[in-house]
């Protein structure tokens, strides 16, 4: 075991970019190639690039304990090409053999497919993952946390949208949603809530939710936003509007990982829904390989139906009958460099224009005086806790062990506390 892995795993630092994949098996391939990925496509989220201008040295550093445990002889920083600024600063700090890979302002352009043929040329297959073709991708504030090389008990995250300005800030892990508002003087009166970005997160409505390590943001929305209306409706209402589908393929025609040449075909999932469970299946097998971005709901389907649900929904299907995403050799659709969603037309489409507000990264002592510690909150097998009720904890000591063989990730508490209950899915803990 190299050291930058022991520092990934004793530390129980994961993938920060939304995945938590546990570093520590990232660290352990090798790849000629090592991406940092700073593109951060998702509207209104701005915590990697506060990152980089508040934090270059440890994310620095990160980026080469990385790039050293793997083997890379090559280190790629992805960036949108929206920031001069910031890549004026990074050039002017990094050693000369960093690049700067500059990326367009389009979405998704932080998906590790799209990242990794747009910064390198090379094309990850069809059901693989980056370290099939050479590379491996880390996340800002992965890299970041890599660099300090301490216990992971705090994240940052974004608060935007219908805000004075959105606020980037670090939290302790297992602090709720609710307790950040009320420490920014937030209020939550007549608004609606989306866990992570516009895009790929989730309304939320119990706002006693606690941050964990794949938390990016809160996006904060008047209730009656359609964003919020399309986000939240049911199945039975996604598989009732499918029926109307005309199937003018523009999901599919638009669809990130189709462009990539995947095969991915939202719009034969949603001709699907009329057919029987046999048959159901072989149309919809496009959809083990959906990046589930959500473009050909939000933004592509000119009818305002919910292709994004079906695919997710027939994913699931499809794993459940046993299928598995296999891999296979594929090819750019020659419009790949012309159909890419520029992120201010989908800003537009999506209602988000006058919720571009500035934003600024600030420093703030939070200590509430509880935290809920999820045991599963990262790819692979819940913590196994390694306290009891009642017992006296200090900030930074571990809570939570890895199962012994499993994949998983260490957790740790983050201020002082007291446990005040243990169960099979969390740690709560009093904070003194």
């Amino acid at each position: 075991m190299t050291e930058a892995v022991r520092t990934a795993r004793e530390n129980g630092i994961v993938g920060a970019g939304g995945a938590a994949f546990p570093t520590h098996v990232k660290l352990a391939s090798k790849a000629d190639v090592m991406i940092a990925n700073a593109a951060e496509c998702e509207p209104l989220l701005y915590k990697d690039e506060e990152i980089l201008r508040h934090f270059p040295d440890l994310f620095m550093k990160g980026l080469t304990i990385a790039a050293s445990a793997v083997g890379a002889q090559r280190i790629v920083i992805g960036i949108k090409d929206k920031h001069p600024d910031l890549v004026k600063m990074l050039r002017d700090r990094l050693p000369r053999s960093v690049e700067i890979g500059l990326l367009r302002d389009t979405y998704p352009s932080g998906d590790e497919f799209l990242l990794v043929r747009d910064l390198t040329g090379r094309q990850i297959p069809r059901g693989g993952i980056p370290i099939d073709v050479g590379t491996v991708v880390q996340n800002v504030e992965t890299l970041y946390n890599l660099g300090a090389g301490a216990p992971l008990v705090e994240k940052f995250v974004t608060i935007s949208g219908e805000v004075d300005e959105a606020l980037t800030l670090k939290v302790p892990i297992g602090m709720s949603w609710r307790n950040i508002l009320q420490a920014l003087r937030i209020g939550t009166e007549g608004k609606g809530f989306i866990l992570g970005g516009p895009m790929m997160g989730t309304v939320i409505r119990n706002l006693g939710l606690p941050v964990t390590k794949a938390d990016s943001g809160l996006v904060i929305l008047p209730s009656g936003h359609s964003l919020l209306v399309k986000k939240s409706r049911t199945e039975t209402a996604v598989r009732k509007i499918a029926y109307s589908c005309d199937q003018c393929m523009r999901c599919s025609d638009l669809c990130p990982r189709d462009l990539l040449g995947h095969g991915v075909k939202p719009h034969r999932a949603m001709i699907s829904v009329t057919m029987g469970a046999t048959e159901k299946l072989a149309w919809n097998r496009s959809a083990l390989y959906c990046c589930e971005c959500a473009l050909c709901t939000l933004y592509a389907c000119p009818e305002d139906l919910d292709p994004f649900r079906v695919m997710v929904e027939s994913k699931k299907q499809l794993l459940r009958a046993g299928e598995r995403p296999l891999k296979g050799h594929v090819e750019n659709n020659p419009m790949y460099k012309y159909r890419r969603t520029p992120t201010k037309m989908l800003v537009r489409r999506l209602g988000l224009e006058e919720f571009v507000r500035p934003h600024r990264y600030i420093e703030k002592d939070l200590r509430p005086e509880e935290l809920a510690i999820p045991l599963s909150q990262h790819r692979g097998s819940p913590a196994v806790p390694v306290v009891r009720k009642g017992q006296k904890v200090e900030a930074r000591e571990l809570i939570g062990e890895i199962p012994e063989g499993a994949l998983g990730s260490r957790l740790f508490s983050p201020l002082p506390a007291v446990v005040e209950r243990v169960d099979n899915e969390r740690i709560l803990l009093k904070v003194l």
